[in-house]
């Protein structure tokens, strides 16, 4: 039996029995008030005072190091303990990647121990998170939430992670002779030092054969916003997805493919030369490509340069997936969204520089380079009280931003707790010299602004959605807004279109100008609002009852793509219904 509760320090613990004849064992992985995980046993679970034995030892080098930390900081969301039926003595830990053990600068003692497998009874474990294909092994994911045994071989565990579902094949390789390679040790000379030697000679003692994957049939992916190649849109695709990287898609193959690992957020498509873009990982983490990322599953995943330093050194609060655009007419200029709206005009950096200093694989990284030229726009934060006491304040930061596709059109942003702005010099080469009017007022929600759709024939008009609930905001409710903005008083016109939607929170929104149709994202789906009916009604049949994180609209293939968080990504023809 196992079970999970919750621990004095309201961080997780789990148990797991296993039968010994008239004896009960019990494991237990618990995690501290910093959230370091940690194992512990009791051979004699029937007892009135059992006795407790701890398992894990924070000494590199020594067995009870194994379970030292297995599941890093994100024990309340990475963790599992199971042993199979009948070996009381075989016990399974997940958590998530040890990425120190992995990644620049090393060493590389293990293979990530995301998943552990410990033959005498947790005292020591070896590393199921690679298997022994060569000369690329087949790996689980960084994140790990749950698994199962089959009962006629228990060697073969089904394990569950942020990325679907894998199995081993029941069979073990020694591949301790890996831990001789000098590359292992990178800047120690000579190899591994004599502690991680040990730890790795204990780690790939005995690594899965092969690790299946099972997720054929099963499309799970959590997107979380799609972006289109605006001179080849129904073909050519970016969509990031949670812990599951960014994907690329090629329409005329009809294939998907991951080009680049990691949390996926949101990307944008250079429009001049798409082959340039940039994807963005959690927070404000950026990549460029300038060779396609996105068309060639061979090389571009090993294009992306790191442009990412100016924005993390700058200390500014961001949304977990920042808002990122490209502009849809000049060539290079991005807007990335923080506690101020940033800027490339220029692709993030010199193309020569980033792929020789920068490259998240070959790059030199020398010390005092600056990855990525991004400015900061205008003298003040749009989170600060300078632009007023109400809606601003601690938490808050950008996380939507748009424009019209024209030269010189204002440049629409939204902040997380209900604040919009218009600049209309969004492009003038001094960015300090940028100017942003703040438009809403004490009337709309205090809730995150959830996108921004600029009519591409009025750009001082545009729909606006709003996240969260109008319970929590009782006294200013909706959820889709259209509004317009007169540019010789200043002030902008509001009128609430929520109309049916319901006290459900709106996720994205799309405009078609040609139609007057107005598009937005829930947590059930699609829905329109026709412009000769003020009720909103689902955009079609077909599309599962899930939550759309993002909708993307591309006028010129006449698509709508809805980024689904749990079902792939959908596409819908507009005014197929006509």
């Amino acid at each position: 039996m196992q079970t999970t509760e919750a621990a004095p320090t309201s961080v997780p613990l789990s148990l797991l029995s296993a039968p010994m004849g008239k004896k009960l064992r019990i494991y237990v992985v618990d995690a501290d008030v910093n959230g370091i995980g940690s194992m512990y046993r009791t051979d004699d679970a029937n007892v009135a005072s059992p006795a407790w034995i701890t398992l894990t030892n924070s000494v590199p080098g020594t067995p009870g190091f194994s379970s030292y930390a297995f599941c890093g900081t994100q024990c309340s969301y990475d963790m599992f303990v199971a042993s199979p039926d009948g070996q009381p003595d075989t016990v399974w830990i997940g958590g998530s990647m040890i990425y120190g053990e992995i990644f620049f600068p090393g060493p590389f003692p293990s293979n990530g121990r995301a998943v552990q497998r410990s033959t005498n009874a947790g005292v020591s474990f070896t590393d199921m998170t690679n298997d022994a294909t060569a000369p690329l092994p087949i790996g689980m994911h960084p994140d790990q939430h749950a698994i199962a045994f089959v009962p006629s071989n228990p060697g073969v565990a089904i394990v569950g992670s942020d990325g679907g579902v894998v199995r081993t094949d029941g069979s073990f390789v020694d591949a301790s002779a890996q831990c001789a390679d000098p590359a292992r040790g990178f800047a120690h000379a000579g190899g591994l030092a004599p502690a991680d030697l040990a730890d790795c000679e204990i780690w790939l003692k005995a690594i899965p054969h092969r690790i299946l994957p099972m997720n054929p049939g099963i499309a799970s992916l959590q997107f979380e916003h799609v972006s289109v190649n605006p001179l080849d849109p129904a073909n050519d695709l970016l969509g990031g997805t949670q812990d599951n990287g960014t994907w690329a898609y090629d329409g005329r193959t009809g294939k998907w493919f991951e080009t680049v690992g990691g949390d996926g957020g949101q990307s944008a498509i250079n429009a001049i030369e798409p082959e340039i873009r940039i994807h963005t990982y959690y927070v404000a983490q950026l990549d460029v490509n300038f060779n396609g990322g996105g068309t060639d599953p061979v090389n571009e995943p090993l294009g992306w340069d790191w442009v990412s330093d100016a924005l993390l050194g700058s200390g500014e609060a961001s949304s977990f997936y920042v808002p990122l655009i490209a502009d849809p007419v000049l060539n290079g200029t991005f807007f990335v969204g923080l506690e101020h709206v940033w800027r490339t005009q220029d692709n993030a950096g010199s193309q020569a520089d980033l792929d020789l200093n920068c490259n998240e694989y070959f790059g030199l990284f020398p010390a005092n380079y600056t990855c990525g030229d991004w400015v900061p726009l205008g003298a003040a934060k749009l989170t600060s009280a300078s632009y007023g006491a109400d809606k601003g304040g601690s938490g808050s930061y950008v996380v939507a931003i748009q424009r019209a596709p024209a030269a010189g059109t204002p440049l629409w942003v939204g902040t997380r707790r209900g604040r919009l702005f218009l600049s209309t010099n969004a492009d003038a080469a001094d960015p300090t010299t940028v100017a942003f009017t703040r438009i809403d007022t004490a009337a709309q929600p205090v809730r995150f602004i959830s996108g921004i759709a600029v009519d591409p024939k009025n750009p001082w008009h545009a729909f606006v959605s709003f996240a969260g609930y109008d319970a929590y905001t009782p006294t200013t409710i909706g959820h889709l807004f259209e509004v317009t903005y007169d540019p010789a008083s200043h002030t902008a016109k509001w009128i609430n279109r929520s109309a049916n939607i319901g006290d459900q929170p709106v996720t994205g929104v799309a405009y078609d100008s040609a139609s007057g149709r107005v598009y937005a994202a829930t947590d059930f789906g699609v829905i329109v609002r026709k412009p000769d009916s003020g009720k909103w009604v689902p955009v079609a049949s077909g599309l599962p009852s899930v939550a759309v994180y993002g909708i993307t609209l591309d006028a010129k293939s006449g698509l709508l793509y809805a980024a689904t968080h749990g079902r792939g990504i959908w596409s819908f023809r507009l005014h197929s219904d006509d």
